[in-house]
């Protein structure tokens, strides 16, 4: 049986976790620090609820810069202020303030800022000041953040990489499901809101995406990735989505919506030949071959012959939708190509509709 909370990553990503720990209290009960628990604690910080490589290594990255520039403040203090009381609540003072202005700076600084802050406070405030004591603190850190990124990387490793891809599979299955819901199954009767969720959905998929990519180039080991290749595919999909969302609009505004959608042959082909174009390039994406089969260019010279035919009587409102709705399929279409030369798919742009199956299938 399965059960919702049932992930396997997670449960690799536990394991790892409780593995690091386990090698962490190993090492400090062989080594007898006097403060041992600040290498756990610096693995399970660093290790819970990051499952991902690339953000394992970021937060070690910054865990560590935080430490060590927050221990460089505790030592010129100590060195300088004669473990004099004033001077080292005027320390904590000014590094909080400080600390606290970086870590609202840059996303990339909220945890290097805060952990600043908190090693100064806890160095300055514990039972002994010393220089010793300070060096101590930034080794037992620097040991448990080795242990967390040698553990996350050589261990079952569960790359930002891989998962960027099914995201982006993911997103082109949910823009396919939204114009079919938009262009095929239209209907004006649905609540606002059914699209809506739909787009935020889509949404929501892209910034996980975006998320995702900043983790993959934390990540030194696994498959490739190339930047600038994945910032031109997720642009086309951001244009994609709005795309649809600008052809939903001019479509629902249309009074003959369903002489539109339904009737008009040459934009039952379009329709068709977008779905084919998303199935191709989610099984492109999902397999990581290149196929042989090419990806079919829908017609837009067609497309706007035909709606220049039935501009007859039409009001002048209309006009400027079905114009709309042309600028709209023009980005669409564009999108598509570029998302198939990314994928290194052979393009064939139709100068003829074909006969194709019916586009609900």
């Amino acid at each position: 049986m399965q059960f919702k909370w049932f992930d396997i990553e997670r449960i690799i990503h536990s394991t790892k976790t409780a593995i690091a720990v386990l090698l962490g209290i190993l090492l400090v009960k062989f080594i007898s620090l006097p403060n041992d628990q600040w290498v756990v604690i610096t693995i399970i910080v660093v290790m819970c609820g990051q499952i991902y490589v690339g953000s394992v290594l970021k937060r070690s990255y910054l865990r560590f810069l935080g430490t060590l520039i927050g221990c460089l403040f505790a030592i010129i203090t100590i060195l300088t202020t004669q473990d004099s009381l004033p001077s080292i609540i005027l320390t904590i003072a000014l590094s909080s303030f400080l600390f606290s202005y970086l870590a609202t700076s840059n996303e990339n600084f909220v945890y290097a800022g805060t952990l600043g802050a908190v090693t100064t406070a806890i160095i300055l405030l514990g039972p002994i000041h010393t220089v010793t004591f300070a060096v101590q603190r930034l080794g037992e850190i620097s040991a448990g953040i080795l242990i967390a990124a040698l553990v996350s990387q050589f261990i079952l490793p569960i790359h930002a990489k891989t998962h960027l891809k099914r995201s982006q599979a993911k997103v082109l299955s949910q823009l396919k499901a939204y114009y079919i819901a938009c262009m095929i199954t239209h209907d004006v009767d649905f609540a606002a809101n059914y699209y809506e969720d739909l787009d935020e959905n889509i949404i929501k998929s892209l910034t996980k995406q975006r998320q995702l990519a900043k983790e993959a180039v934390s990540e030194p080991f696994g498959m490739s990735y190339d930047r600038k290749r994945f910032m031109q595919s997720l642009y086309c999909e951001k244009e994609i989505l709005r795309a649809i969302d600008f052809m939903h609009y001019t479509v629902s505004h249309i009074k003959n919506i369903a002489y539109f959608t339904h009737e008009l042959t040459t934009i039952a082909n379009f329709n068709t030949l977008v779905i084919q174009n998303f199935d191709l390039l989610i099984k492109q994406i999902e397999v990581d071959v290149v196929t042989e089969e090419p990806l079919h260019l829908p017609s837009l010279h067609l497309l706007t012959n035909e709606f220049n035919e039935t501009r007859t009587g039409l009001s002048p409102k209309d006009s400027i939708y079905i114009d709309g709705f042309l600028c709209a399929a023009e980005i669409l279409t564009d999108c598509l190509k570029q998302l198939a030369k990314a994928s290194h798919l052979t393009i064939h742009e139709e100068s003829v509709s074909p006969a194709l199956p019916n586009a609900h299938n």
